[in-house]
């Protein structure tokens, strides 16, 4: 008998060196170091809209509108589905 679930058709759009983040906090802290260890200065990252209330409580900061200072970096509130530069946006 074969199985009558349904497959996917299309690719995980997760990255698979994420797969063990357990939190938005976390993913943030990676690409926080990514783009720190290349050095990279007056950086502000994307969160997610629909992550940004866990990320903030997560990271004990205080939100002014869209934005909020974690680990001396600014990160934005946005339309996006990862954590991203802004300028790579």
């Amino acid at each position: 008998m074969t199985d009558p679930s349904p497959h996917p058709a299309h690719l995980d759009e997760r990255d698979p060196a994420k797969a063990d983040v357990r939190d938005i906090r976390e993913e943030a802290d990676r690409e926080l170091e990514h783009y720190q260890a290349q050095g990279r200065k007056d950086l502000v990252l994307l969160i997610p809209e629909d992550r940004w209330d866990e990320f903030v409580q997560l990271t004990g900061g205080q939100a002014s509108g869209d934005e909020t200072t974690y680990r001396e970096v600014t990160f934005k509130k946005a339309a996006v589905t990862a954590v991203i530069a802004q300028d790579g946006f």
